[in-house]
């Protein structure tokens, strides 16, 4: 994964066909978290991917939504791509903290 702006497409896309795909959010963190505990890098890389795609949806990019589709779910809209960004991002970090202490 890369580390620029301009990368967060593929990054946000490579991070739902690795971790989401049709498995639970709970469980994409924890896949994400074996990695990112060991690598401040990839967690830097995920958060920005993350927050890039938040930005996105809040801008009314509709490529997040391409992102998440290539993956096991789908979104209809920027809003409910929205929540499962803001959704995965929270459980993520609670996985994070948890994991470090």
């Amino acid at each position: 994964m890369s580390t620029t702006n301009e990368s967060w497409e593929s990054d946000l896309s490579r991070i739902f066909a690795s971790s989401v795909n049709q498995q639970s959010l709970e469980e994409a963190a924890e896949l994400v978290v074996d990695v990112s505990l060991d690598d401040q890098e990839y967690h830097n890389i995920f958060i920005n991917a993350i927050d890039q795609g938040i930005r996105a949806a809040n801008d009314g990019d509709k490529r997040v939504m391409n992102c998440i589709n290539k993956s096991g779910y789908k979104v209809n809209s920027l809003k409910q791509a929205l929540d499962l960004l803001l959704d995965f991002k929270e459980i993520y970090l609670r996985e994070f903290e948890q994991s470090k202490e």
